[in-house]
């Protein structure tokens, strides 16, 4: 095959004529004998790519095709940090020509796994045919690209909450790019979210419970047992803290997620010592020491005001069977972990200094073999970056410390928290165990889909999908569009339209000429005011750049205008109800239809 391939690049907003879904898209014409059978090509790719790139590329059986290893490339780097569910397409066109069709959360990134995608199986192929091919170039590439996809994409926690809400039918929309905040649903019928939490979460209340001093001392005036945290600035402050309390004692940063720098159960001077050293290398003269509170590790999920599910988390371990050593019972743990992810990553083990000694705090060492049952504790904390495992004890909770979750997200003024709760027990209430809240944290994070769902129906209730009304308006003349507009704008709503001519938001002039379509619309989506839209648009335009929304209430086309069949196909697909009229009040009436079945 030739070693430069001539590729047309496009972005489609939205579905359109040559994409059924808003996608990424690469035109060329396919090299002649590019393709092997999926085995061997398999065995050679993997001493091509980077292991991490193999494990996620997925190869259809048979003779495979210089497309489709492209396009399995491309995919595979998109979802390099975990499996988006993003669609993936190759057409034919005529000849040779092909297009791969990519769906994309960030347009930017994924249009540059495309390129990259085509670039390695240019070279790939190039080399397997016997050309020399520099590979260094397209590797600095690819580690731009990881870079950019971590900052761009939605993490793990946003792609399940994503899946779930495009299988409601919740619309998600990028905020800004980069920002990792997305807008689900429309309009003023639309949520930000930024990982679990959202718009409805006060800042004031994320600040307090970041910080982790502040969070002990609301929890204390507000009659709630705490752990009694205490601000630490050198080891000689922590020893006093011990002279009045005794041991044991937990020593953590201040400000700092994932668990890093907490040693639990400190029973000893020199554990003091060690503990401080690890907590200050996290938060330099910022830690906090606390009282040991025995019992199990809960996390209490408040989504909207409503307890919606209770863990108890436990430290990781492992079990001895005699025959192998604790590094290789870690070993084994890990590869269980790595086939259970489900397509997201794995929290894997690491045989670190802190591991280390707390083996040899239980006698250990990594290269001992347990006796068969003997459990060796690994982490001192149970916190799930950690490494910890979690088991649902929602039904189990006491209705006290149920209220009290509820109450402490209402008192720190959060949509979503994740209250952690250590308690012998969690059947039985508060008031009548020792036990204490050690943190409350803004954005809590989740493991599953399932718990996805639970999120997502508290904020959109069934039935709610987050949209607002919309009205496609095609080949319409000025007064059409101005009375459909009147139409929409009933009862004060805040009516967004755009056509080729302006667009207005409340009767307010938005954006300059130059703006196309696809950013006019997106823009009056955004905006939490606009109530509704009516969007003017010509059969040219959609043709040009895609239908104007995934979907919307009503679709009229006004009389003489004429569609091919293609077009009024995609324009059904994109359409609740479609209609065509031939006077300003027939088109008021379609659209007051439509608005009385929304409000039913």
């Amino acid at each position: 095959m030739t070693e430069v391939l001539q590729v047309r690049y496009t972005v489609f907003q939205g579905p359109s004529l040559a994409a059924p879904f808003a996608a990424v898209a690469a035109e060329f014409q396919e090299p002649a004998g590019a393709g092997m059978p999926a085995a061997p090509l398999a065995a050679k790719l993997a001493t091509f790519i980077p292991p991490a790139l193999m494990r996620r590329v997925v190869l259809p059986p048979g003779q495979v095709s210089f497309a489709q290893l492209a396009a399995a490339l491309a995919i595979a780097l998109q979802d390099l940090h975990g499996r988006l569910g993003l669609e993936l397409q190759i057409q034919r066109l005529s000849g040779d020509a092909c297009r791969i069709l990519l769906g994309y959360h960030d347009a930017q990134a994924s249009m540059m796994a495309l390129e990259t995608g085509l670039e390695l199986a240019t070279a790939f192929f190039n080399e397997a045919g016997g050309r020399r091919v520099d590979l260094q170039p397209i590797e600095a590439r690819m580690q731009m690209l990881a870079s950019i996809l971590l900052l761009r994409l939605p993490d793990q926690t946003t792609r399940s909450l994503m899946r779930v809400a495009r299988a409601r039918g919740i619309p998600v929309y990028p905020v800004s790019p980069g920002s990792r905040i997305w807008l689900y649903g429309q309009g003023r019928a639309g949520l930000h979210g930024f990982v679990a939490a959202s718009h409805r979460d006060s800042l004031s209340g994320s600040n307090l419970a970041r910080n982790k001093l502040l969070a002990s001392q609301l929890i204390a005036q507000l009659g709630f047992p705490g752990a009694g945290a205490a601000p630490v600035s050198n080891l000689a402050d922590a020893r006093m803290y011990v002279q009045k309390t005794g041991f044991p004692v937990v020593i953590k940063p201040n400000v700092g997620r994932q668990g890093k720098g907490v040693t639990a159960q400190i029973g000893s001077d020199q554990e003091l010592a060690a503990a401080f050293e690890t907590a200050n290398r996290v938060a330099s003269g910022s830690v906090l020491i606390e009282r040991h509170v025995s019992g199990d590790d809960h996390r209490l999920t408040v989504i909207g005001g409503s307890l919606i599910w209770a863990s108890c988390l436990a430290p990781p371990r492992v079990a001895g069977d005699g025959r192998r050593s604790i590094a290789e019972l870690i070993d084994a743990e890990n590869e269980r972990r790595r086939k259970s992810a489900r397509g997201g990553a794995a929290v894997e083990l690491a045989l670190d200094a802190d591991m280390q000694g707390l083996l040899a705090k239980q006698g250990f060492s990594a290269e001992d073999r347990p006796a068969a049952g003997t459990e060796v504790a690994l982490r001192s904390t149970a916190n799930i970056a950690r490494g910890g495992t979690l088991r649902d004890c929602t039904a189990e909770i006491h209705p006290d410390n149920r209220e009290m979750a509820e109450s402490l997200a209402r008192c720190f003024h959060l949509d979503a928290a994740g209250i952690d709760f250590m308690t012998p027990d969690i059947s039985r209430s508060w008031r009548e165990v020792d036990c204490a809240v050690i943190e409350i944290n803004a954005t809590p994070g989740f493991s599953s889909d399932e718990r996805a769902v639970q999120i997502v129906q508290a904020r959109f209730p069934p039935g709610c999908d987050g949209r607002i009304p919309t009205v496609v308006l095609i080949g319409a003349d000025e007064q059409l569009f101005r009375q459909a507009g009147d139409a929409l704008q009933v009862n004060g709503t805040c009516l967004g339209m755009t056509d080729g001519r302006r667009t207005l938001l409340g009767g307010r002039e938005r954006f300059a000429s130059s703006a196309t379509l696809p950013e006019r619309v997106r823009g009056l989506l955004l905006d939490a005011s606009c109530d509704a839209l009516l969007i003017g648009v010509t059969p040219a335009e959609i043709e040009a750049q895609g239908f104007p929304l995934d979907r919307c209430s009503l679709a009229l086309v006004s009389a003489g205008v004429e569609l091919s069949a293609p077009l009024r196909q995609l324009v059904e697909n994109c359409a609740e109800r479609m209609a065509e009229v031939v006077s300003a009040p027939d088109c008021a009436q379609k659209v007051q239809e439509v608005l009385s079945s929304i409000n039913r």
